[in-house]
């Protein structure tokens, strides 16, 4: 690595704080943290459903908590809990249609703001972006 580790280290803490609380300020102005919009992605990409124990897995938070946020979801009528077809005696949380233009919603404004501070770098640098990231994400599960 030609960067020195603590002038790496800098750069990578900068960013994420930066984007970190870019991201903060847009999600709470919908009453809504990283997590939860997390939550809420994961059971949106579920075309049929998932159970609350995959989005812990997915969040990699304990199943209490995916509970705790499950009925805050509920309540603001963004996702609901379905019988699984395949099993009865499991749920299956997935978005309703208010939680569908909900996240699109939202999408399309952290999208803008990310648009801005993301300026300058080509699509292919965004491939290469999440590409070293998941790297690092598989090389630190191994």
């Amino acid at each position: 690595m030609n960067l020195h580790t603590y002038i790496a280290g800098t750069i990578q803490t900068k960013a994420y704080r930066l984007l970190r609380q870019e991201v903060v300020e847009v999600l709470s102005g919908y009453e809504l943290t990283p997590t939860y919009w997390s939550m809420l992605g994961i059971i949106m990409e579920s075309k049929d459903g998932i159970r609350q124990t995959d989005v812990a897995k997915h969040l990699q938070v304990k199943p209490p908590l995916v509970t705790m946020m499950t009925r805050e979801l509920q309540t603001r009528g963004l996702i609901v809990s379905v019988t699984n077809q395949f099993d009865a005696r499991a749920k299956l949380l997935t978005t309703t249609p208010a939680g569908k233009k909900f996240v699109k919603t939202v999408e399309a404004n952290l999208s803008k703001m990310l648009n801005n501070l993301l300026s300058g770098l080509t699509e292919a640098d965004m491939v290469t972006y999440q590409k070293v990231l998941t790297t690092i994400i598989a090389n630190a599960e191994k």
